[in-house]
């Protein structure tokens, strides 16, 4: 008998892949009224007025205990330094661009998962490994070097900033992983939000100016707000809830799809384009991506379910707690 769709998964991973594509196009309108410290911190500090609530819960149910609180700190940490590229980028690049060319993170998150689990480093015997190694590289490299202004200090700029956000978020999936196994995915998260916020907003304060909030007035307040509800709240809830019931193969080869309505958004708001080029060495690079997943999957029973790496909380929390 032919599987049942489980539609409200469904519809919850759809629905985290147009939340997530929406985070650089708020990113980006927010780009001449407050610096890029003040829309983390800002950010973060909204989501954290949702999240407090349920973790405050889950502490009085013994769901979140000391030693949860302390395994946290590490991954927060890299967590810390993602965002605050991430909240960068838009100031140097385009929305969509910059959102295929983060996919080259998923190169780190191999790369970091070889140093830490060695079962992993089987996937240098799969040609899907180095055929997606390849086309994500050169796609990426593509993608760079025929825009309009790759040659200038701000595009210069952008790349590395998109580097340091790609490194620091293959980083912070791997120590997710490492530190946090066995906790469910929903608890560990509200706590790396709350420590996320603490961290944002003391550099927010330290090198940004917060004094710009107050010149945004209440309608873009709302709108920064509303970003931090669909980028940090919403779409983790929706995706983790698409890991439950649908595995982490399918709801992690669907977010490739983001940087499509990403662009697609950036067009119509600010006018991006790609010339034909460029969407040829973006096609190729997620191509790229797909290949990495796919190599990983293949590998079977080589590798051991604690060695796996990408976006699979669901597989190993259930592992850990049958």
């Amino acid at each position: 008998m032919p599987k049942t769709i489980h539609i409200k998964a469904t519809l919850a991973l759809g629905s985290s892949v147009l939340l997530w594509a929406a985070v650089p196009l708020f990113l980006r309108s927010f780009t001449d009224d407050i610096d890029g410290w003040v829309a983390n911190g800002a950010r973060y500090g909204f989501a954290t007025l949702i999240w407090a609530i349920p973790l405050l819960r889950y502490i009085s149910r013994g769901q979140v205990n000391r030693q949860v609180l302390r395994l946290a700190i590490v991954p927060s940490l890299i967590n810390i330094l993602a965002q605050t590229f991430l909240a960068w980028t838009v100031y140097y690049m385009e929305p969509g661009l910059v959102m295929f060319l983060t996919r080259i993170s998923l190169v780190f998150t191999i790369l970091a998962s070889f140093a830490l689990f060695a079962d992993e480093r089987a996937l240098i015997r799969s040609s899907y490994f180095w055929w997606g190694l390849a086309l994500l590289t050169a796609g990426f490299l593509g993608m760079y070097a025929m825009q309009e202004a790759a040659l200038t200090k701000a595009a210069w700029t952008g790349l590395w900033i998109v580097l340091g956000h790609s490194v620091f978020v293959a980083f912070y999936g791997v120590a997710v992983r490492h530190y946090m196994r066995g906790i469910q995915p929903w608890h560990s998260f509200a706590v790396i939000c709350v420590y996320t916020t603490a961290g944002l907003l003391v550099i927010m304060f330290a090198w940004g100016n917060p004094g710009e909030l107050l010149d945004m007035g209440f309608e873009g307040l709302s709108l920064l707000a509303l970003s931090s509800l669909i980028g940090i709240a919403f779409a983790h809830v929706t995706f983790y809830y698409s890991l439950e019931y649908l595995g982490a193969s399918i709801s992690s080869g669907c977010q490739l799809a983001v940087p499509f309505f990403t662009t697609a958004g950036s067009y119509f708001l600010f006018g991006e384009r790609f010339t034909l080029s460029q969407w040829i060495a973006g096609i190729g690079l997620l191509a790229g991506a797909v290949l990495l997943l796919m190599a990983q999957r293949h590998l079977g029973p080589v590798v051991t379910p604690s060695a796996r790496v990408v976006l699979n909380e669901r597989d190993w929390y259930h592992e850990r707690n049958p």
